[in-house]
Formats: structure tokens, C-alpha cells, sequence
């Protein structure tokens, strides 16, 4: 009984994985593991031990370090103590801890750790570079890039910033990494990423990219989840007894769904949870970590199809695949513009000529390619209204060439002229001001047409 009282007088809950040392501290005092003593001494040592690694980053000098410099290195050295108080197992031991060992022993052995989970994970990382799976999606592969999570392995200072974490990730992973920084940050991402690679490569790159493509057509610029998706489309298609490795759910399929999983949260987490384990089954998954990801990715899964069946937007969940190598293009010529002397003249008369339905009648007297016509857009001074005007005698794929053009686009605001970001700006607004039916129809011009 005496153990049994002993073991639960903090409550690991209430620890913060990030700041570790510093919630412990606050529980052990508040539980009286530490008296007030032993709280000065930590303090007192902690102050101590900065100056001697204030010292160390100044080459012996430590009269003459920026305070911001100072306070990071205290944060490295309380991180880096945290995680030798996490490698031990029971907590209210941790907390005692404190009153045994001293500030620069605990930092000594958390170095240690700190070493071995940096190696640990440089190996993970590789690990992952070697797994991921061959999809153009910009984040996926900017993240995984020596120029992503790379860096960390190029800039990380284990003895004055152990706390930080330099890396560009923009890739959000399913299952996302909360309360950790430093070396930890990056051990449990790159786990998690490993794992969601090695599910993924159960499926044909090629399919996957069909899916992601009939969930947008332009999803390798989106934010968007791989293994989310393989996931929830897997599982739906083991709900409808068809092949999970085809990820290919029909519209016969999705009424069935429709029907079939209108139930409660409770209900729905079973289904999923039964589908999961025959999927395990089909696609023989050995990997304890693997599967172990995958449970942990359920409940979202689950949230989203539940609210998907409540919304009617449940094909939005289950996309149909897509090759957009298949689909019918819209191929758009552009006769050759007018000659510069010829079309400066007109631009001359447009912009002397005060009104705007005359404007309109030279336009459509004298102008007779689209090149021409965009040109005017931008260099006869036109007011917005008048633009607006332009836009109306325009044909839906003209209409949907100047969206392609101007709106859907790569080049940043900062890099158009005032001109070209004002024709951008009436596009847009004139775009959102069509009838649903139209600007659904234009923009479905847009995904299939084709320049030449």
C-alpha cells in the first residue's frame, strides 16, 4: 500500500512537454516533494551553471552577452535538463530527483540523451527520404528536401539552442506533433511522416495521385494530407467490399455510403475500427508503429466522415479518382496581334475619347484577336466600370483564358504592375458577381483549356 500511495502524488497530465523542467518543478513544489530551500538551491545552481555556459559561448567572456543571447541559453539548459528528467519512468522519483543531483549533473546526462536522439533521428530521417512515395505535392516535397527537414541536421546546436528546432516544414502531417520543440520536435515528425510514407507505399503513386487529383485538380499546391486521404478512401472502399488497394470508390459506391454510415459517432467509430482491421488483414501490415499510427489517425477520420454524412458532402470525403491526362482540353488560339503603330493609334483614340459606350464600339470595331484585346485591357485607361464593361462582351472560354491568365497564376502580387493587379482585382470581382451556374461552368472552362 505504501508504493501504491507514494506513486500518483504529481499528475503527469499536467506536465508540459515543452517545458518540462520548469512544470515539474512548479508540481513538486506544489505537491512538497521540494521545500522552498530546495527551490533556491535549484535556482541559485541554474544561475550558476548559465554563467558558466555564458562563458563557454563567449570564449571566457561573459561580461559582455546580450540578454536575449542569455535568456536562450537558459532555455537550452532547462530543455536540455528536462529531457534527462523525462527518461525516468516514474515521476514523483523525477521530483525527487531534484533534491539529489545537481543542476549541472542533470544537464550532463541530458546532453547525453539529447546526442543520442539527434543521431537517432538523423537516421529516421534518411530512413524517411528513402520511403517517401512519388507525388508532386510542393509541401510533401519541400518538407522532406535537405532544404526542409534538412536543415535541422546542418544548424542545430545541441549546447545553446537545444531548445530550437531550425527547419522549414510546411507539411502538415495527420497526426500533428504538440507540446514538443528542439531535437524532440523533430524526432516525433519525422517519425510520423516515416509511418505515413510506409502506409502510402502500399498503393500505386500513380492512383494515389488520381485521388488526390478528383479530390482538386490543383492539389500540389493545396496543404493537403497524402495518407489522410489513402486512409479514408482505403477504408471506405473496404465499407463497400471493394479492393482497397484500387482506392477507387464510384458514385454507386458513395450513395451506398450515403445510406449505410448515417448513424451515431459511437456506431460510426466501430465501422471504422472493423474496417481497419480488415484492411490490416488485406494489406498485411506487420509494422507495430505503422499500425499503431493508423489507429491514431482513426478518430479524425472518423469525425470527418461522420460530418461529411450529416452535411451531404460526403463525396468530398470519398473523391472519385481522376487522370487529367483523360479529360477533354479546350485548345485556345490567338491570331496574331496588329502591328504596334497600328494598335498605338487605337490605344491613343480610346484613351481621348470621353465616352464609354463609344470606347466599346472602337473596341469592337478595330479589335479583332484576344492578344489585343487583353493588351487594351491594361493599356487604354480604362475605369473599372469600363472594364467591367470589356469583360461582358467577352465569350465564357475568353472569359476563362483571362482567369487562367490573370488569376490562376503563380506570380506574386508584388511582382505586377499597378495596372496588372487592378485588371486582377475587377477579374475577380467580376467573377464572384456571376450567377452560380455561369461561374461554375466558366471555371470548369478553365481546368480543361489549353493555350496555343
Amino acid at each position: 500500500m505504501a508504493n501504491i500511495d507514494k506513486s500518483h502524488i504529481i499528475d503527469r497530465a499536467l506536465l508540459s512537454g515543452e517545458n518540462y523542467f520548469s512544470s515539474i518543478l512548479h508540481e513538486a513544489c506544489v505537491s512538497g516533494i521540494l521545500t522552498e530551500n530546495d527551490l533556491k538551491k535549484l535556482q541559485i545552481q541554474c544561475i550558476e551553471f548559465l554563467a558558466y555556459k555564458c562563458e563557454r559561448y563567449n570564449s571566457g567572456d561573459s561580461s559582455s552577452i546580450r540578454v536575449e543571447i542569455a535568456e536562450s541559453i537558459m532555455k537550452s539548459n532547462l530543455y536540455t535538463i528536462g529531457i534527462f528528467l523525462k527518461s525516468l519512468l516514474d515521476v514523483d522519483s523525477t521530483a525527487l530527483q531534484l533534491k539529489t543531483e545537481t543542476i549541472s549533473e542533470m544537464y550532463q546526462k541530458g546532453r547525453k540523451i539529447i546526442d543520442t536522439k539527434f543521431r537517432t533521428t538523423k537516421h529516421i530521417y534518411l530512413m524517411m527520404q528513402k520511403n517517401k512515395i512519388d507525388n508532386p505535392n510542393y509541401t510533401y516535397n519541400a518538407t522532406i528536401a535537405d532544404k526542409g527537414i534538412g536543415i535541422f541536421f546542418n544548424t542545430y546546436n545541441l549546447d545553446f539552442e537545444a531548445h530550437e528546432s531550425p527547419a522549414s516544414i510546411d507539411y502538415q502531417i495527420c497526426n500533428p506533433v504538440d507540446d514538443l520543440v528542439g531535437v524532440e520536435f523533430i524526432q516525433k515528425y519525422t517519425g510520423n511522416l516515416l509511418c505515413e510514407n510506409q502506409f502510402c507505399r502500399y498503393f500505386d503513386s500513380t492512383i494515389i495521385h488520381h485521388l488526390l487529383c478528383g479530390y482538386n485538380d490543383k492539389y500540389e499546391n493545396l496543404l493537403i494530407n497524402i495518407f489522410e486521404q489513402v486512409l479514408t478512401t482505403a477504408l471506405g472502399c473496404i465499407m463497400v467490399g471493394q479492393d482497397p488497394i484500387s482506392l477507387n470508390i464510384t458514385q454507386e459506391d458513395i450513395c451506398i455510403l450515403r445510406i449505410n454510415l448515417n448513424m451515431s459517432v459511437k456506431e460510426l467509430t466501430a465501422t471504422v475500427r472493423l474496417a481497419y482491421n480488415r484492411l490490416v488483414s488485406l494489406l498485411d501490415i506487420k509494422s507495430p508503429s505503422v499500425k499503431t499510427y493508423i489507429e491514431m489517425s482513426l478518430p479524425k477520420v472518423t469525425i470527418n466522415i461522420f460530418n461529411a454524412v450529416k452535411f451531404d458532402t460526403i463525396s468530398n470525403v470519398f473523391p472519385p479518382l481522376k487522370d487529367l491526362n483523360l479529360l477533354p482540353k479546350i485548345r485556345f488560339f490567338s491570331n496574331e496581334k496588329m502591328e504596334n503603330n497600328e494598335y498605338r493609334k487605337i490605344i491613343e483614340e480610346l484613351i481621348s475619347c470621353r465616352s464609354s459606350s463609344n470606347k466599346l464600339a472602337l473596341v469592337n470595331e478595330k479589335i479583332h484577336t484576344f492578344g489585343d484585346l487583353e493588351d487594351v485591357l491594361l493599356d487604354a485607361e480604362f475605369s473599372n466600370a469600363e472594364i467591367e464593361m470589356m469583360f461582358n462582351i467577352l465569350s465564357e472560354v475568353e472569359l476563362a483564358t483571362l482567369i487562367n491568365r490573370h488569376l490562376i497564376t503563380d506570380i506574386m502580387a508584388e511582382e505586377l504592375s499597378e495596372t496588372e493587379l487592378n485588371l486582377r482585382s475587377c477579374l475577380q470581382r467580376h467573377v464572384e458577381q456571376l450567377n452560380y451556374n455561369k461561374r461554375k461552368r466558366i471555371l470548369e472552362i478553365v481546368d480543361f483549356i489549353v493555350e496555343e
